[in-house]
């Protein structure tokens, strides 16, 4: 969705901050409606999520960045490599063992597969480590989210998992907004040559519908599994 989102409204930055905007207000709307329960905006529990914003923010900016220049296959193909990266984070700062050596070879297995894929992408063959510039920065980007992530949901005391999808997106939409302006989407020429059509605005209801979806179960699945586990079954 994000895909053809970005296909139809070529404004990677913009289609990130009306993605945060929809999501906020959706969560809020249910607080306010008593349909929804989680915590006001308390800065004893909003404070740590600050870091986490930032890297949210770049990390969805740039994932956009990726999806405009290249191909889903490529999105996926390095996402795939971080289970084993995160794996030693999750090690090393929750006390996780490591993967088991049946875990370690599937693994391996994954990310073997992955540098296939690189060393026969022609992309890679024409234009060498360049080409995935904006990739190699969204996936160190996403290793760091992930690791923190977990801590903000198992480290703090929530009323529910809706209080860190209404923190991350509501703090998110002023960085995102700066990153438009940075990347030249907010002027009037470049906003000008964007055909909002029906379809467009279609895709981009889509995203962020499906993006209400994510921000909950990514939260949700942090709270349950390792974040190497998590990984793995997000690929599948």
């Amino acid at each position: 969705m994000n895909k053809l989102a970005v296909h139809h409204l070529p404004l990677p930055g913009l289609v990130t901050a009306c993605q945060f905007s929809l999501c906020s207000v959706f969560v809020f709307g249910g607080k306010l409606g008593g349909c929804l329960r989680m915590d006001d905006f308390e800065w004893e529990k909003a404070k740590f999520f600050i870091i986490y914003v930032l890297s949210f923010t770049i990390g969805t900016y740039t994932n956009m960045k990726v999806l405009s220049m290249a191909n889903v296959e490529t999105v996926i193909v390095f996402r795939s490599c971080t289970p084993l990266a995160v794996a030693c984070f999750d090690t090393i700062f929750y006390n996780r063992q490591m993967p088991g050596a049946r875990s370690c070879f599937a693994l391996l297995l994954i990310t073997g597969g992955a540098i296939a894929y690189i060393m026969s992408d022609r992309e890679f063959q024409v234009n060498g480590a360049a080409a995935y510039y904006w990739v190699l920065i969204w996936w160190a980007v996403l290793v760091f989210q992930l690791t923190y992530g977990k801590f903000l949901v198992t480290g703090i005391p929530l009323a529910s998992l809706w209080t860190p999808v209404l923190y991350t997106n509501t703090f998110s939409i002023i960085p995102a907004l700066l990153v438009c302006a940075i990347a030249g989407e907010l002027s009037e020429a470049r906003l000008a040559s964007v055909d909002v059509t029906t379809s467009a605005l279609g895709w981009l209801l889509l995203s962020c519908a499906i993006g209400i979806g994510i921000s909950w179960a990514g939260t949700h699945h942090r709270t349950l599994l390792s974040l190497s586990l998590s990984l793995s079954l997000s690929l599948s």
